[in-house]
């Protein structure tokens, strides 16, 4: 049976599937919440504790277990391709473009989205407890992105955004930094995110009556887009991804 209360051994449920890289803990939560995970033939609930070297967890009939080896993928999203694992208007989703360059990434989760008419810097990995720290609202993980607009940004507008926000949709909306990019007489500027909403740059212009025209994303934590080509693919360094734990574990995996 389920362990109700912490005993020798047991760990958080949520915790337990994404170490077998179904996502992060939020996804992980949303996925028990749906009734689709069982552990020893009863169906689990948001909450549960298990004790891994004794409990059999079940998704979709599947005994799941620990993943033994992570992977961990920077891609250049190009425009047109959809973040997502299945998609039910038949759109080319990022697992389709990979598999047509010969890179099965199924068994991999994104590391948050970018929007169908966005570019750039996309992380997959099946690490469950990484992209936990990176995608969680409080740690406060860097985003860079480059967007053109379709004229000049007032300081004014860019102060709001970096100060007060911008309420869009019932929330408010912030940058960490928004400054100009030498671009020609394009309007090209360069936005850091430190937190994550649906759509925050689009929402966060449009507000002020600017129409964004590109937007890509070239950084994501200490990770760099570079000279990554767009539709292209690389397994990150071993560098990037001790950085990229340092940067979403600062106190520990279990702060």
């Amino acid at each position: 049976m389920m362990s109700p209360q912490a005993e020798p051994g047991s760990t958080r449920l949520n915790k337990y599937l994404a170490s077998c890289g179904l996502g992060s803990r939020r996804a992980c939560d949303q996925i028990i919440a749906s009734g689709r995970i069982y552990v020893n033939g009863e169906k689990a609930a948001v909450g549960a504790k298990v004790v891994p070297k004794r409990d059999r967890v079940e998704y979709l009939g599947k005994k799941l277990s620990p993943v033994e080896s992570f992977r961990y993928l920077a891609y250049h999203k190009p425009q047109s391709i959809i973040v997502t694992k299945n998609d039910p208007q038949g759109r080319t989703t990022v697992y389709d473009a990979l598999r047509e360059i010969g890179c099965n990434a199924d068994s991999l989760n994104y590391v948050g989205r970018l929007d169908v008419a966005s570019e750039g810097l996309l992380l997959l990995t099946n690490d469950g407890g990484l992209i936990h720290a990176l995608t969680h609202p409080r740690y406060h993980i860097k985003k860079v992105y480059e967007v053109r607009i379709d004229k000049q940004c007032a300081d004014a507008d860019a102060a709001a955004m970096t100060g007060g926000g911008i309420e869009s949709e019932g929330q408010v909306l912030r940058a960490g930094e928004v400054r100009p990019m030498p671009q020609g007489q394009q309007f090209w500027y360069r936005v850091d995110l430190y937190e994550g909403k649906k759509r925050q740059i689009r929402r966060m212009f449009e507000a002020r009556g600017y129409a964004v025209v590109r937007l890509r994303r070239t950084q994501f934590a200490s990770v760099k887009l570079g000279d990554l080509a767009p539709g292209a693919v690389r397994d990150l360094s071993g560098r990037e991804v001790d950085a990229l734990r340092a940067a979403g574990f600062p106190s520990g995996p279990d702060r």
